[in-house]
Protein backbone atom coordinates (compact mmCIF):
# COMPACT_ATOMS: atom_id res chain seq x y z
CA UNK A 1 0.00 0.00 0.00
CA UNK A 2 1.09 3.55 -0.63
CA UNK A 3 0.94 5.05 2.60
CA UNK A 4 0.06 2.35 5.41
CA UNK A 5 2.73 -0.08 7.21
CA UNK A 6 1.96 -2.75 9.45
CA UNK A 7 0.46 -0.73 12.38
CA UNK A 8 -0.92 2.55 10.87
CA UNK A 9 0.92 5.53 8.64
CA UNK A 10 3.91 6.82 10.56
CA UNK A 11 7.08 9.09 9.56
CA UNK A 12 8.91 11.71 10.42
CA UNK A 13 6.99 15.18 11.19
CA UNK A 14 6.68 17.84 8.66
CA UNK A 15 7.74 15.64 5.73
CA UNK A 16 5.60 13.46 3.47
CA UNK A 17 2.31 12.08 4.90
CA UNK A 18 2.75 13.52 8.33
CA UNK A 19 1.70 17.06 7.96
CA UNK A 20 -1.35 19.24 8.66
CA UNK A 21 -2.31 19.46 4.77
CA UNK A 22 -2.35 15.50 4.46
CA UNK A 23 -4.34 15.20 7.96
CA UNK A 24 -6.88 17.46 6.92
CA UNK A 25 -7.38 15.54 3.44
CA UNK A 26 -7.14 12.02 5.84
CA UNK A 27 -10.01 13.02 8.06
CA UNK A 28 -12.16 13.71 4.93
CA UNK A 29 -11.35 10.42 3.47
CA UNK A 30 -12.39 8.76 7.11
CA UNK A 31 -15.57 11.00 7.60
CA UNK A 32 -16.49 9.43 3.63
CA UNK A 33 -15.42 6.36 4.59
CA UNK A 34 -17.71 5.90 7.63
CA UNK A 35 -20.53 7.38 5.46
CA UNK A 36 -20.56 4.79 2.89
CA UNK A 37 -20.14 2.17 5.92
CA UNK A 38 -22.67 3.23 8.13
CA UNK A 39 -24.77 4.81 5.62
CA UNK A 40 -25.77 7.84 7.08
CA UNK A 41 -23.86 11.33 8.03
CA UNK A 42 -24.11 11.93 11.80
CA UNK A 43 -21.16 10.47 12.69
CA UNK A 44 -18.92 10.55 16.13
CA UNK A 45 -14.90 10.03 16.50
CA UNK A 46 -13.26 9.30 19.12
CA UNK A 47 -9.41 11.32 19.21
CA UNK A 48 -6.56 11.39 21.18
CA UNK A 49 -2.92 11.06 21.33
CA UNK A 50 0.07 10.84 22.95
CA UNK A 51 3.20 13.67 24.25
CA UNK A 52 4.67 14.52 21.33
CA UNK A 53 4.53 18.85 20.80
CA UNK A 54 3.70 17.53 16.92
CA UNK A 55 0.49 16.02 18.00
CA UNK A 56 -0.93 19.05 19.00
CA UNK A 57 -0.90 20.05 15.41
CA UNK A 58 -1.58 17.23 13.81
CA UNK A 59 -4.79 16.50 16.21
CA UNK A 60 -6.14 20.46 15.34
CA UNK A 61 -5.62 19.65 11.40
CA UNK A 62 -7.17 16.24 11.45
CA UNK A 63 -10.08 17.43 13.60
CA UNK A 64 -10.45 20.63 11.04
CA UNK A 65 -11.08 18.03 8.34
CA UNK A 66 -14.66 16.96 9.28
CA UNK A 67 -17.32 18.53 8.74
CA UNK A 68 -19.89 20.05 10.50
CA UNK A 69 -22.03 16.61 10.70
CA UNK A 70 -19.26 14.79 12.60
CA UNK A 71 -19.31 14.90 16.43
CA UNK A 72 -15.62 14.59 17.55
CA UNK A 73 -14.82 13.68 21.43
CA UNK A 74 -11.59 15.02 21.90
CA UNK A 75 -9.58 12.87 24.58
CA UNK A 76 -6.48 15.05 24.48
CA UNK A 77 -3.38 12.63 25.87
CA UNK A 78 -4.42 8.78 26.54
CA UNK A 79 -3.01 5.67 25.91
CA UNK A 80 -4.00 4.51 22.26
CA UNK A 81 -5.78 1.47 24.41
CA UNK A 82 -7.51 3.48 26.32
CA UNK A 83 -8.86 5.36 23.04
CA UNK A 84 -9.73 2.46 21.73
CA UNK A 85 -11.60 1.48 24.98
CA UNK A 86 -13.08 5.55 24.59
CA UNK A 87 -14.36 4.34 21.23
CA UNK A 88 -16.31 1.70 22.40
CA UNK A 89 -17.28 4.29 25.33
CA UNK A 90 -18.73 6.85 23.70
CA UNK A 91 -20.31 4.20 20.53
CA UNK A 92 -18.33 6.11 18.07
CA UNK A 93 -17.99 5.37 14.60
CA UNK A 94 -14.53 5.73 14.61
CA UNK A 95 -11.29 5.88 16.81
CA UNK A 96 -7.88 7.24 16.07
CA UNK A 97 -4.83 7.74 17.66
CA UNK A 98 -2.26 10.61 16.82
CA UNK A 99 0.74 8.52 17.86
CA UNK A 100 3.81 7.06 16.82
CA UNK A 101 4.20 4.37 19.48
CA UNK A 102 7.78 3.39 20.37
CA UNK A 103 9.97 6.09 17.52
CA UNK A 104 11.26 8.95 18.27
CA UNK A 105 9.69 13.00 19.09
CA UNK A 106 11.04 13.86 15.78
CA UNK A 107 8.02 11.53 14.34
CA UNK A 108 4.43 10.95 14.66
CA UNK A 109 1.45 9.15 13.13
CA UNK A 110 -1.85 7.51 12.80
CA UNK A 111 -3.90 4.63 14.39
CA UNK A 112 -7.55 3.74 13.38
CA UNK A 113 -10.17 1.74 15.07
CA UNK A 114 -13.67 0.47 14.18
CA UNK A 115 -16.55 0.98 16.42
CA UNK A 116 -15.41 -2.24 18.32
CA UNK A 117 -12.09 -0.66 19.14
CA UNK A 118 -10.24 -2.76 16.66
CA UNK A 119 -7.52 -1.86 14.27
CA UNK A 120 -8.50 -1.36 10.88
CA UNK A 121 -8.33 -4.48 8.24
CA UNK A 122 -5.75 -4.39 5.69
CA UNK A 123 -9.25 -4.58 2.94
CA UNK A 124 -10.43 -1.27 5.16
CA UNK A 125 -6.70 0.44 4.63
CA UNK A 126 -7.11 -0.35 1.02
CA UNK A 127 -10.76 1.50 0.80
CA UNK A 128 -9.63 4.16 2.53
CA UNK A 129 -6.30 4.90 0.73
CA UNK A 130 -8.86 4.65 -2.90
CA UNK A 131 -11.04 7.56 -1.25
CA UNK A 132 -7.64 9.60 -0.76
CA UNK A 133 -6.67 9.75 -3.90
CA UNK A 134 -9.58 11.66 -5.00
CA UNK A 135 -9.37 14.28 -2.13
CA UNK A 136 -6.86 17.48 -2.67
CA UNK A 137 -6.66 19.89 -0.46
CA UNK A 138 -9.36 20.39 2.51
CA UNK A 139 -10.03 24.15 4.07
CA UNK A 140 -10.32 23.40 7.78
CA UNK A 141 -14.02 22.55 8.88
CA UNK A 142 -16.15 23.00 11.85
CA UNK A 143 -16.86 19.72 13.37
CA UNK A 144 -18.74 19.02 16.89
CA UNK A 145 -15.99 19.20 19.06
CA UNK A 146 -16.61 17.55 22.82
CA UNK A 147 -13.75 18.26 25.25
CA UNK A 148 -13.42 15.05 26.78
CA UNK A 149 -10.06 14.84 28.58
CA UNK A 150 -10.83 14.70 32.13
CA UNK A 151 -13.32 11.71 31.54
CA UNK A 152 -11.68 9.35 29.07
CA UNK A 153 -8.82 9.79 31.50
CA UNK A 154 -10.73 8.62 34.64
CA UNK A 155 -12.90 6.04 32.73
CA UNK A 156 -9.76 4.10 31.59
CA UNK A 157 -8.59 4.11 34.96
CA UNK A 158 -11.87 3.26 36.95
CA UNK A 159 -12.13 0.23 34.22
CA UNK A 160 -9.07 -1.46 36.17
CA UNK A 161 -10.07 -1.06 39.49
CA UNK A 162 -11.19 -4.45 39.97
CA UNK A 163 -8.32 -6.26 38.46
CA UNK A 164 -6.89 -7.05 41.35
CA UNK A 165 -8.32 -7.84 44.63
CA UNK A 166 -8.04 -4.56 47.08
CA UNK A 167 -4.77 -4.29 48.71
CA UNK A 168 -3.12 -6.98 46.30
CA UNK A 169 -0.10 -4.60 45.61
CA UNK A 170 0.26 -3.01 49.73
CA UNK A 171 3.74 -5.16 49.75
CA UNK A 172 5.04 -4.58 46.27
CA UNK A 173 7.21 -1.67 45.52
CA UNK A 174 7.29 -1.05 41.56
CA UNK A 175 10.02 0.74 39.20
CA UNK A 176 8.00 2.12 36.24
CA UNK A 177 9.30 3.87 33.47
CA UNK A 178 6.57 5.34 31.50
CA UNK A 179 8.52 6.52 29.02
CA UNK A 180 7.85 10.51 29.16
CA UNK A 181 4.50 8.90 26.71
CA UNK A 182 0.78 8.50 27.21
CA UNK A 183 0.96 6.52 30.24
CA UNK A 184 3.09 8.91 32.11
CA UNK A 185 0.13 9.61 34.54
CA UNK A 186 -2.64 7.07 34.05
CA UNK A 187 -0.25 3.56 35.19
CA UNK A 188 0.98 5.25 38.17
CA UNK A 189 -2.58 5.69 39.30
CA UNK A 190 -4.09 2.46 38.48
CA UNK A 191 -0.92 0.44 40.18
CA UNK A 192 -1.43 2.59 43.77
CA UNK A 193 -5.13 2.08 43.20
CA UNK A 194 -4.13 -1.19 44.69
CA UNK A 195 -1.36 -0.33 47.33
CA UNK A 196 1.20 -0.40 45.44
CA UNK A 197 4.35 2.22 46.18
CA UNK A 198 5.75 3.42 42.61
CA UNK A 199 9.14 4.45 42.30
CA UNK A 200 8.47 6.30 38.83
CA UNK A 201 10.80 7.77 35.50
CA UNK A 202 9.96 9.06 31.89
CA UNK A 203 6.90 10.83 33.61
CA UNK A 204 8.08 14.56 32.79
CA UNK A 205 7.07 14.46 29.13
CA UNK A 206 7.72 18.19 27.70
CA UNK A 207 6.71 17.46 23.92
CA UNK A 208 10.31 16.22 22.92
CA UNK A 209 11.37 13.28 25.10
CA UNK A 210 9.08 10.76 24.50
CA UNK A 211 10.83 7.96 24.36
CA UNK A 212 14.57 9.49 24.85
CA UNK A 213 16.23 7.29 26.70
CA UNK A 214 13.39 6.10 28.59
CA UNK A 215 11.14 3.84 27.86
CA UNK A 216 10.60 -0.20 26.14
CA UNK A 217 13.28 1.07 24.12
CA UNK A 218 16.19 1.66 26.60
CA UNK A 219 15.78 -1.04 29.16
CA UNK A 220 18.87 -0.27 30.87
CA UNK A 221 17.60 3.29 32.47
CA UNK A 222 15.09 1.04 34.41
CA UNK A 223 17.51 -1.53 35.28
CA UNK A 224 19.81 1.50 36.46
CA UNK A 225 16.79 2.62 38.53
CA UNK A 226 16.27 -0.95 40.16
CA UNK A 227 19.59 -1.93 41.18
CA UNK A 228 19.29 1.82 43.45
CA UNK A 229 15.76 0.78 44.97
CA UNK A 230 13.98 -1.74 46.69
CA UNK A 231 11.25 -2.65 43.80
CA UNK A 232 10.86 -6.04 42.89
CA UNK A 233 9.39 -5.41 39.10
CA UNK A 234 10.02 -3.08 36.69
CA UNK A 235 7.60 -2.25 33.98
CA UNK A 236 8.28 -0.09 31.13
CA UNK A 237 5.73 1.03 29.00
CA UNK A 238 6.35 2.72 25.21
CA UNK A 239 5.39 6.06 24.10
CA UNK A 240 1.79 5.11 23.26
CA UNK A 241 1.23 2.53 26.12
CA UNK A 242 0.06 -0.48 23.90
CA UNK A 243 3.27 -2.38 24.81
CA UNK A 244 5.33 -3.62 27.77
CA UNK A 245 8.60 -4.56 28.85
CA UNK A 246 9.06 -6.59 32.43
CA UNK A 247 12.19 -6.74 34.67
CA UNK A 248 12.90 -9.07 37.33
CA UNK A 249 13.46 -8.24 40.70
CA UNK A 250 16.97 -7.99 39.87
CA UNK A 251 16.85 -5.11 37.25
CA UNK A 252 17.33 -7.83 34.38
CA UNK A 253 14.92 -7.58 31.75
CA UNK A 254 12.64 -10.46 30.63
CA UNK A 255 12.75 -11.80 27.50
CA UNK A 256 9.17 -11.16 25.77
CA UNK A 257 8.80 -14.73 24.53
CA UNK A 258 9.34 -16.08 28.07
CA UNK A 259 6.83 -13.30 29.49
CA UNK A 260 4.46 -14.86 26.57
CA UNK A 261 4.91 -18.30 28.28
CA UNK A 262 4.61 -16.94 31.41
CA UNK A 263 1.47 -15.45 31.01
CA UNK A 264 0.28 -18.23 28.93
CA UNK A 265 0.79 -20.69 32.04
CA UNK A 266 -0.39 -18.93 34.31
CA UNK A 267 -3.94 -18.38 32.11
CA UNK A 268 -3.70 -22.32 31.26
CA UNK A 269 -3.74 -23.20 34.91
CA UNK A 270 -6.65 -20.95 35.77
CA UNK A 271 -8.87 -22.08 32.44
CA UNK A 272 -8.40 -19.13 30.76
CA UNK A 273 -6.82 -20.35 27.12
CA UNK A 274 -9.59 -21.69 25.53
CA UNK A 275 -9.12 -24.81 23.15
CA UNK A 276 -5.68 -24.78 25.24
CA UNK A 277 -4.11 -22.30 22.66
CA UNK A 278 -2.49 -19.10 22.49
CA UNK A 279 -1.16 -17.28 19.46
CA UNK A 280 1.95 -15.16 18.85
CA UNK A 281 3.98 -14.36 15.45
CA UNK A 282 6.60 -15.43 13.21
CA UNK A 283 9.22 -13.47 15.23
CA UNK A 284 8.85 -15.72 18.79
CA UNK A 285 11.68 -18.19 19.39
CA UNK A 286 11.22 -21.96 19.12
CA UNK A 287 11.73 -22.38 22.51
CA UNK A 288 8.53 -21.08 23.48
CA UNK A 289 6.40 -23.33 21.26
CA UNK A 290 8.50 -26.40 22.69
CA UNK A 291 7.75 -25.47 26.51
CA UNK A 292 4.02 -24.74 26.07
CA UNK A 293 3.97 -27.89 23.77
CA UNK A 294 5.26 -29.76 26.60
CA UNK A 295 2.64 -28.33 28.91
CA UNK A 296 -0.12 -28.84 26.42
CA UNK A 297 -0.58 -25.46 25.02
CA UNK A 298 -0.85 -25.02 21.13
CA UNK A 299 1.08 -22.25 19.58
CA UNK A 300 -0.88 -20.77 16.92
CA UNK A 301 1.55 -18.23 14.69
CA UNK A 302 1.02 -15.21 12.63
CA UNK A 303 2.81 -12.65 10.48
CA UNK A 304 4.11 -9.89 12.43
CA UNK A 305 1.68 -7.08 13.66
CA UNK A 306 -0.78 -6.99 17.10
CA UNK A 307 -3.54 -6.47 14.11
CA UNK A 308 -2.68 -10.13 12.62
CA UNK A 309 -2.28 -11.54 16.22
CA UNK A 310 -5.80 -10.24 17.45
CA UNK A 311 -7.60 -11.39 13.59
CA UNK A 312 -6.01 -15.24 14.23
CA UNK A 313 -6.95 -14.70 18.01
CA UNK A 314 -11.22 -14.25 16.57
CA UNK A 315 -10.68 -17.14 14.08
CA UNK A 316 -9.47 -19.69 16.47
CA UNK A 317 -11.27 -19.01 19.90
CA UNK A 318 -8.28 -17.50 21.84
CA UNK A 319 -8.18 -15.24 24.86
CA UNK A 320 -4.44 -14.75 24.70
CA UNK A 321 -1.93 -13.90 22.48
CA UNK A 322 0.80 -11.60 21.60
CA UNK A 323 4.28 -10.31 20.24
CA UNK A 324 7.69 -10.86 21.93
CA UNK A 325 7.76 -6.98 21.52
CA UNK A 326 5.78 -6.80 24.22
CA UNK A 327 2.20 -6.39 22.74
CA UNK A 328 0.02 -8.36 25.06
CA UNK A 329 -3.39 -9.04 24.12
CA UNK A 330 -5.98 -10.03 26.56
CA UNK A 331 -8.98 -10.61 23.93
CA UNK A 332 -11.54 -10.03 27.19
CA UNK A 333 -10.10 -7.26 27.51
CA UNK A 334 -9.32 -5.42 24.77
CA UNK A 335 -8.76 -5.70 21.30
CA UNK A 336 -5.44 -4.56 21.11
CA UNK A 337 -1.94 -4.56 23.20
CA UNK A 338 -2.44 -3.15 26.40
CA UNK A 339 0.77 -2.54 28.34
CA UNK A 340 -0.90 -1.46 31.81
CA UNK A 341 -3.18 -5.02 31.84
CA UNK A 342 -0.57 -7.05 30.64
CA UNK A 343 1.40 -5.68 33.61
CA UNK A 344 -1.54 -5.85 36.04
CA UNK A 345 -1.56 -9.83 34.94
CA UNK A 346 2.18 -10.22 35.32
CA UNK A 347 1.80 -8.31 39.02
CA UNK A 348 -1.31 -10.46 39.83
CA UNK A 349 1.00 -13.98 39.00
CA UNK A 350 3.87 -12.82 41.11
CA UNK A 351 1.59 -11.83 44.30
CA UNK A 352 -1.11 -14.58 43.71
CA UNK A 353 1.84 -16.81 43.99
CA UNK A 354 4.52 -15.73 46.14
CA UNK A 355 7.00 -16.21 43.30
CA UNK A 356 10.00 -14.34 42.15
CA UNK A 357 10.64 -13.47 38.39
CA UNK A 358 13.81 -14.58 38.26
CA UNK A 359 12.69 -17.82 39.68
CA UNK A 360 9.75 -17.88 36.78
CA UNK A 361 11.49 -16.71 34.08
CA UNK A 362 14.51 -20.02 34.24
CA UNK A 363 11.40 -22.29 33.82
CA UNK A 364 11.33 -21.76 29.78
CA UNK A 365 14.57 -22.31 27.61
CA UNK A 366 14.75 -20.51 24.38
CA UNK A 367 17.12 -21.33 21.65
CA UNK A 368 19.78 -19.73 20.78
CA UNK A 369 19.42 -16.75 18.33
CA UNK A 370 20.77 -13.31 16.64
CA UNK A 371 19.43 -10.63 14.56
CA UNK A 372 20.46 -7.51 13.22
CA UNK A 373 19.22 -4.82 11.36
CA UNK A 374 19.52 -3.14 8.49
CA UNK A 375 19.03 0.78 7.23
CA UNK A 376 17.90 0.76 4.01
CA UNK A 377 17.00 3.70 2.09
CA UNK A 378 14.01 2.02 -0.32
CA UNK A 379 11.98 -0.98 0.37
CA UNK A 380 13.01 -2.44 -2.64
CA UNK A 381 11.69 -6.21 -2.90
CA UNK A 382 14.08 -9.22 -1.91
CA UNK A 383 12.85 -10.72 -5.15
CA UNK A 384 14.55 -8.79 -6.60
CA UNK A 385 17.64 -8.35 -5.27
CA UNK A 386 19.71 -10.54 -7.42
CA UNK A 387 21.31 -12.85 -5.83
CA UNK A 388 20.06 -12.62 -2.16
CA UNK A 389 17.19 -15.00 -1.67
CA UNK A 390 19.47 -17.71 -3.76
CA UNK A 391 22.24 -16.89 -0.95
CA UNK A 392 19.60 -16.84 2.01
CA UNK A 393 18.36 -20.33 0.55
CA UNK A 394 21.74 -21.41 0.69
CA UNK A 395 22.89 -20.29 4.37
CA UNK A 396 19.41 -21.93 5.67
CA UNK A 397 20.07 -25.58 4.28
CA UNK A 398 23.20 -25.68 6.49
CA UNK A 399 21.15 -25.37 9.56
CA UNK A 400 20.16 -28.10 11.66
CA UNK A 401 16.64 -28.58 12.47
CA UNK A 402 14.46 -27.04 13.91
CA UNK A 403 15.87 -24.00 13.30
CA UNK A 404 14.85 -20.37 11.39
CA UNK A 405 16.14 -17.86 9.40
CA UNK A 406 13.72 -14.47 8.47
CA UNK A 407 14.56 -11.25 6.42
CA UNK A 408 11.60 -9.25 6.35
CA UNK A 409 11.49 -5.26 6.13
CA UNK A 410 10.04 -3.58 8.87
CA UNK A 411 6.66 -2.55 8.54
CA UNK A 412 6.68 0.82 10.58
CA UNK A 413 10.76 2.03 9.74
CA UNK A 414 13.11 2.20 6.71
CA UNK A 415 15.06 -1.33 8.16
CA UNK A 416 15.30 -4.62 7.06
CA UNK A 417 15.19 -7.11 10.03
CA UNK A 418 17.34 -10.28 9.93
CA UNK A 419 17.03 -13.04 12.54
CA UNK A 420 18.81 -16.42 13.04
CA UNK A 421 17.91 -19.40 14.78
CA UNK A 422 18.83 -22.76 15.71
CA UNK A 423 19.92 -25.75 18.75
CA UNK A 424 23.21 -24.93 18.23
CA UNK A 425 24.69 -21.47 19.39
CA UNK A 426 28.26 -21.63 17.07
CA UNK A 427 25.60 -22.59 14.29
CA UNK A 428 23.91 -19.12 14.53
CA UNK A 429 27.24 -17.04 14.70
CA UNK A 430 28.17 -18.46 11.46
CA UNK A 431 24.85 -17.92 9.54
CA UNK A 432 24.70 -14.78 11.05
CA UNK A 433 27.81 -13.56 9.96
CA UNK A 434 27.44 -14.96 6.06
CA UNK A 435 23.72 -13.21 6.66
CA UNK A 436 25.49 -9.63 6.82
CA UNK A 437 28.12 -10.05 4.67
CA UNK A 438 25.50 -11.56 2.08
CA UNK A 439 22.94 -9.36 2.52
CA UNK A 440 25.44 -5.77 2.32
CA UNK A 441 27.51 -7.45 -0.53
CA UNK A 442 23.75 -8.00 -2.66
CA UNK A 443 22.19 -4.73 -2.02
CA UNK A 444 25.45 -3.40 -2.73
CA UNK A 445 25.75 -5.09 -6.14
CA UNK A 446 22.21 -3.65 -7.15
CA UNK A 447 22.65 -0.15 -6.31
CA UNK A 448 20.74 0.02 -3.07
CA UNK A 449 22.17 1.94 0.13
CA UNK A 450 22.75 0.20 3.41
CA UNK A 451 24.66 -0.44 6.24
CA UNK A 452 24.25 -2.36 9.34
CA UNK A 453 22.38 -0.51 12.69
Amino acid sequence: MKYFGTDGIRGKFGTGLICEEFFRRLANAIELFAIKKHNRKDLSTCVGRDTRKSGIVLQKAFIGGFSKDVKVFDCGILPTPAIAKMTQYTKSDIGIAITASHNPASDNGIKFFNARGEKFTVTEEEELEQILKNITNIAPQRPQVIEFHGEANQNYCNQYKNFLPAGALSKTVIALDSANGATYEVAKEIFEHFGAQVIQIGNHPNGENINDACGTEHPETLTTLMRQTPAVIGIAHDGDGDRVVIFDEVGEKINGDILLGIVASHLQTTNALPNRSMVTTIQSNLGLDKHLQAAGINVLRCDVGDRNVYQMMVRNNCYFGGENSGHLIFRKISPIGDGIAAALLVLDIVTRNNIRLSELKTKIALFPQKSFNVSVNTKTPLSDIKGLNEDIEKIDSKLPPPHRVLVRYSGTESKLRVLVEAPDQEVVNDAWKDLKKSIIDRMKDNGISASIL
